[in-house]
């Protein structure tokens, strides 16, 4: 009836909500544009490292201009204000390099079925809280243990992609992505240069996790629209000295 129901109750004609309208197409062309609505609401880049830094939540580094895990936690959270209007849909792109031997979705030191307030990935998880404070998933960054491996060289510790432990079930497979920075199949506790995330040098059994065409960008329609901060967990199930993440650079815009 014109984008309105009418129902006849007993106290008389009651007007219901006009019908909803789908969300605008998702970008292809990134970083997204301010003129087609589209808001940055946080970013980091520890290149410019004159007038960038970690935020307290993070450890800097000595190293390498990049941010990781504060020793002793699991994940170590930063909140980003996304500001008084809601939003439907949410654009990211995240830089980061592998620190010793993360191991995807294997969560080996977790209670399964992980749960989304687990460390339940070695990476980097990006949620908002629902009316009730619950976590939401937006999307998952995750860092495999090794490129190759040989059997019995905890082939579950790789990227679901490259047929290592799958993800969990509040992860849709079009709201992650999975790399490893590691080229071999035996690890060092060191700093990989290979950056994760990127599209390239996916090698090996990895190949399939490069073919997601917009790496490092993601996008995503969420259910409904929402009025919340975006959190930033960068996670890993066991210590700093095992394994890390260590973020470079990031974006996040909302509409």
């Amino acid at each position: 009836m014109l984008g309105a129901i009418l129902f006849l109750t007993c106290a008389g004609f009651q007007l219901c909500g006009a019908a909803k309208s789908p969300p605008p197409p998702l970008p292809t062309v990134f970083p997204p544009k301010a003129v087609n609505g589209w808001m940055l609401v946080g970013s980091l880049d520890m290149l410019d490292y004159k007038n960038q830094k970690c935020p307290s939540q993070w450890r800097a580094y000595t190293y390498k201009k990049a941010c990781g895990r504060i020793p002793g936690q699991l994940c170590s959270s930063v909140r980003v204000p996304t500001g008084s209007d809601s939003f439907r849909q949410v654009c990211g792109r995240f830089r980061a390099f592998q620190q010793g031997s993360p191991d995807g979705f294997a969560g080996l030191f977790i209670t399964k079925p992980a749960k989304i307030d687990d460390p339940y990935v070695d990476g980097i998880s990006i949620t908002y809280n629902n009316a009730g404070g619950q976590r939401k998933h937006v999307f998952t960054y995750a860092a495999g243990f090794v490129e190759q491996f040989s059997p019995g060289n905890w082939p579950q510790c790789t990227c679901p992609c490259a047929g290592g432990a799958e993800i969990p079930s509040f992860v849709r497979t079009s709201d992650y992505y999975c790399e490893s920075g590691n080229p071999d199949n035996s690890w060092l506790s060191i700093l990989y240069c290979d950056p994760l995330w990127d599209g390239k040098e996916c090698r090996y059994a990895e190949e399939p996790c490069c073919n997601p065409p917009h790496q490092p960008w993601f996008c995503k329609n969420l259910d409904k629209r929402v009025n919340s901060d975006l959190e930033i967990r960068l996670c890993a199930d066991e210590g700093v000295d095992n394994e890390d993440i260590a973020l470079e650079s990031y974006e996040l815009w909302v509409r």
